[in-house]
């Protein structure tokens, strides 16, 4: 890593454009702040005006991305897509054209704004027609109660839009995905629903006891009914969207003791999910038919006996309350997922505000989402041959495996932990699968062949919505069909995304080449710059296996106490340090000044510590086998040691400038605001402490 010059200062366009955004943040009058006690004043000082509100260096890559994801879209022909600086592309391809033209088709058809205009909502509506074909009902009858005789209509219907990614009556425990690996044998998948996920603000139980809301939420249902149930008349779709209302009111009344329960406990709901038979869930739960459903949609030969379910004692109560209500009510249920899951991919203005759910960005930053949710893969391959080069995956590479050798190192020294737990933490930390980049398998990313045969089911058009329907029934037919398979542990997703992650699931780290850019990184950038920037992002996901989530998976990816009382003890003591100290920190929001959640923001804030640290050691120990010359300073950043400019590469990544707004939303996730990101790493790490020659040396808080 690095590019080795004679002079003491980089001058390659990656350091001059890492400096250039160091600087632009950066205090000018530096030297006056004390950086042991406001870094964060000291390194972001100027983002606000270079980034403006609610931006940030991540925001910035992101931005870039998407611009080079739009060219590419927008290229004459595959070639153009590629660009000439290719590492993969030889030769022009029957597959590479094929694979091109189904994305600037898939593309085109988004851009298409007149033809959707003409089309309108009619698109949805006909899809409404066709749920109301699987299950013949008229909305208007508001009497007769789902019967026995109605299971098939409704489980027809229920498949019809399960294959369209709209799940009626459950939801899937991960994420959007109906196959996960079992958490208690890590070799094999399994089908895993949860319970079914409402509508009313973003799944809002208590929303639906609120006599305030739900004096207005019957009457949105009923206008969006109005609009794209076909000639269905204003007292009909009223009594209808009371009656579905009233469905999901009663449906979140079942639902509010579990989710109370599920609160309490700290097994992350994984204590919630038992294993059931087909057959037992399909008697138990007879209106479903989970049995039926799941044969359907998994492959010939290879339908599962048993599925995981979360409460299992939850859906029988809720089989019974279809019962109790209409037939109209239960079907308009499904019509109005159907009609939240899809308004987006219609031009009905009406219905989006109706909705409060207008398309954010311009057209074309639509369409691009569009293409990538749907052609994800071949839009990724020529993000990768213009972005991507091998230097580029060799040094993320080398620095993943250098940062857990460290970390690993790290664990062998801890008084805190017993021997075996240590042991087997050390080899949970050798098991860590790296995904760096993109995929070389299923599909491989470099080949055109690959990508056309994983597509080979999809079928695109220049309509649009015929495109997404296709999309969407490719998505679900693929994700159904890896029960047949063993848990990919290789799987990379979004590869173009500005994130990288840690999967407790397949104890696999994913650091995709989208986050792999300047200003964070560039394999001729000095080391420093490099550890200090993707490299503390990386220790952050190798800290993941280890904090107080992921230190419940084993070492082989599966459920597990496989700590002794006294270590967890230890753990759990240490931890408090990290809930106490972040919990004093406050932030400005339009309510005033208020604290962040130390025990909501534990794992993150764990992982930014041990990353930074394991990051740091790895720099250091890098540092060792090169000479002293390669280790250059960054233009116009002379006067600091390259110590403290690892931290300041560090902080610069960090340099956010959330909004007032914002921060309310940013206060109820997992993750600090980013400026206490900076000011707690730093706080909690010696080696900063050291290297800014700060009175203490002693971090507030330290675990790994």
């Amino acid at each position: 890593m690095g590019q080795w010059q004679s002079q003491p200062v980089c001058t390659t366009p990656a350091c001059i454009h890492a400096a250039s955004s160091i600087l632009k943040n950066l205090n000018p009058d530096w030297a006056k702040i004390d950086p042991c006690t406001n870094f964060d004043q000291m390194v972001c000082y100027g983002a606000p005006e270079h980034f403006g509100e609610d931006g940030g260096p991540m925001g910035d890559m992101g931005k870039r991305t998407a611009n080079i994801l739009r060219k590419i879209l927008e290229s004459p022909d595959h070639a153009t897509a590629a660009g000439v600086k290719s590492t993969f592309l030889t030769a022009r391809s029957n597959s590479e054209e094929h694979n091109f033209d189904m994305l600037r088709t898939v593309y085109q058809s988004c851009m298409d704004a007149d033809a959707a205009a003409a089309l309108g909502i009619q698109p949805l509506t006909e899809l409404i027609v066709s749920i109301n074909q699987a299950w013949p009902v008229s909305p208007a009858d508001l009497k007769t109660k789902v019967g026995q005789a109605d299971f098939a209509g409704l489980q027809k219907a229920s498949l019809f839009i399960e294959e369209l990614g709209v799940p009626a009556f459950h939801s899937y425990c991960l994420e959007d995905n109906p196959i996960m690996p079992d958490f208690l044998d890590s070799k094999t998948n399994r089908v895993c629903f949860g319970s079914p996920k409402l509508i009313l603000q973003e799944n809002n139980l208590t929303a639906y006891t609120d006599p305030a809301v739900m004096e207005v939420y019957p009457q949105i249902v009923a206008k969006a009914f109005r609009l794209a149930y076909p000639k269905l008349g204003d007292e009909t779709a009223s009594k209808l969207g009371t009656a579905v209302a009233s469905f999901e009111a009663d449906l979140a009344d079942l639902l509010i003791p579990y989710a109370v329960a599920a609160q309490e406990r700290d097994d992350q709901g994984y204590g919630l999910i038992q294993n059931v038979t087909l057959d037992d869930i399909g008697t138990a739960a007879p209106a479903f038919g989970f049995d039926k459903l799941i044969a359907s949609l998994t492959p010939s030969g290879k339908t599962p006996s048993t599925l995981l379910l979360e409460e299992p004692e939850f859906w029988p109560q809720f089989s019974a309350l279809v019962s109790n209500h209409s037939r109209a009510a239960v079907q308009g249920y499904m019509i109005w997922k159907t009609i939240a899951s899809l308004a987006g991919s219609v031009e009905a203005p009406a219905l989006w505000e109706i909705l409060g759910a207008e398309p954010l960005g311009e057209r074309w930053q639509q369409c691009v989402g569009a293409a990538d949710g749907m052609l994800r893969h071949i839009l990724d391959h020529y993000y990768v041959l213009a972005t991507y080069p091998e230097l580029t995956l060799q040094a993320a590479d080398k620095m993943t495996t250098n940062i857990r050798a460290q970390f690993k190192k790290r664990l062998a020294e801890l008084d805190w932990m017993s021997a075996e737990a240590k042991q087997r933490a050390i080899k949970k930390a050798e098991n860590i699968v790296q995904n760096i980049g993109y995929p070389k398998a299923n599909p491989d990313l470099r080949s055109a062949e690959s990508l056309a045969s994983y597509y080979a089911g999809i079928n695109v058009t220049t309509d649009f919505f015929t495109n997404v329907l296709s999309a969407r029934r490719f998505k679900t037919a693929k994700a159904y069909a890896e029960i047949a398979n063993a848990p990919n542990r290789n799987s990379m997703d979004n590869i173009a995304d500005v994130n990288a992650y840690y999967s407790p699931w397949t104890n696999s780290i994913t650091i995709p080449a989208g986050i792999s850019q300047l200003s964070i990184f560039h394999y001729h950038l000095p080391d420093y710059a490099l550890y200090g920037g993707l490299g503390s992002v990386i220790g952050h996901e190798i800290t993941h296996g280890f904090d107080n989530s992921g230190r419940q998976w084993s070492e082989d990816a599966e459920r597990e106490a496989w700590w002794d009382n006294s270590t967890i003890a230890a753990f759990e003591k240490r931890a408090q340090c990290f809930v106490d100290q972040y919990s004093a920190f406050e932030v400005d929001t339009p309510f005033g000044r208020q604290k962040v959640d130390g025990l909501l923001t534990l794992g993150e804030n764990l992982s930014d510590a041990g990353g930074l640290r394991a990051a740091y050691d790895a720099w250091v120990e890098d540092r060792k086998a090169m000479p002293n010359s390669w280790d250059q300073k960054l233009p116009g950043l002379e006067s600091f040691t390259s110590e403290q400019l690892f931290f300041i590469a560090y902080a610069n990544t960090w340099c956010e400038t959330p909004s007032l707004q914002s921060m309310v939303r940013i206060l109820a996730d997992e993750h600090a605001p980013s400026v206490l990101r900076i000011r707690g790493g730093t706080q909690n790490s010696r080696a900063f402490r050291e290297a800014f020659k700060c009175k203490v040396k002693e971090p507030v808080c330290e675990l790994f």
